[in-house]
């Protein structure tokens, strides 16, 4: 079977880079096709896993095509077309079609023409292709719950610290991790990360006698591999962040009726920021 982890550097010498994209460019293509495989599955009622096997399949595609050379929308409804026969919760082709015309703009549904299912089933053999049929996805959610079962304390925290990590695992989707790390190891970044928000800790789990408490599920996972995942999960809300306050700067000149007071609850990417500049100034252990 191929391996589908890649060190750094071949991250920064994809196909699309060498045929002229900036690296930012991109990002930017994978995060706005995952959030179209993400809209388009959920608008089609289909599981997160069908969604996320999807968006795996995205980027392993775009690991050796560029995206100058397949059109990212196509490319996306083919990986979702095939996840879903994957995943056992199978659309029809014209279904996915149609489910795309109607999350798309007009302009960028241009791209499936005429004759779209036949263009995305065209898509979907290149896939296979270029995925040498390796069609078994493993995801983090599996090895969260996995390991939440030897959690020992408070239930009712351990129930909401993971589904913190459950969030950003899906966030996570629209970086490149998946192509970086093994899911077990994503996993275990992100309870560290969820542990820190939901003020639980980690120290009482089954079989653990001393070290790390994810040392009881990996050996030999160092605290500057987790630290690495959860950065680029802080830089992906950080580029979020910095989206919104650009947009809304460009709206100030637009006056607005006077609304009702917002909620002073903070968001979870307020708390990331502010979490941000001092989530590792300290070791966690």
């Amino acid at each position: 079977m191929p391996c589908w982890f890649f060190e750094k550097h071949e991250l920064e010498r994809t196909p699309s880079l060498d045929s002229g994209l900036t690296l930012e460019q991109e990002r930017k293509f994978r995060m706005d096709s995952v959030t179209f495989i993400l809209k388009l599955g959920n608008g089609m009622g289909l599981r997160y896993d069908t969604c996320a096997t999807a968006c795996v399949y995205f980027h392993r595609f775009y690991m050796f095509h560029s995206f100058k050379d397949f059109p990212r929308l196509l490319t996306a409804a083919a990986c979702l077309f095939l996840a879903g026969k994957v995943e056992e919760t199978p659309k029809k082709c014209k279904d996915v079609c149609h489910a795309a015309s109607q999350v798309l703009s007009n302009d960028a549904y241009a791209v499936f023409e005429s004759n779209a299912p036949e263009k995305v089933m065209t898509y979907e053999r290149v896939l296979l292709q270029t995925i040498k049929f390796d069609l078994i996805v493993e995801h983090p959610y599996q090895y969260i719950l996995k390991y939440a079962k030897q959690f020992k304390g408070d239930k009712s925290k351990i129930q909401k610290l993971v589904q913190m990590a459950w969030t950003f695992v899906n966030d996570s989707l629209r970086t490149m991790l998946c192509l970086e790390w093994e899911p077990a190891i994503i996993a275990i970044a992100f309870l560290c990360l969820a542990e820190k928000f939901t003020d639980t800790t980690l120290n009482d789990i089954q079989g653990r006698r001393s070290g790390s408490w994810w040392d009881v599920f990996i050996d030999d996972l160092s605290f500057e591999v987790i630290e690495d995942i959860c950065h680029q999960m802080l830089d992906l809300y950080s580029s979020e962040e910095e989206s919104q306050s650009s947009r809304k700067k460009k709206e100030k000149t637009v006056k607005k009726p006077p609304t009702s007071p917002k909620s002073t609850k903070s968001s979870p990417v307020h708390h990331i920021f502010i979490y941000k500049t001092s989530l590792f100034v300290m070791r966690l252990y």
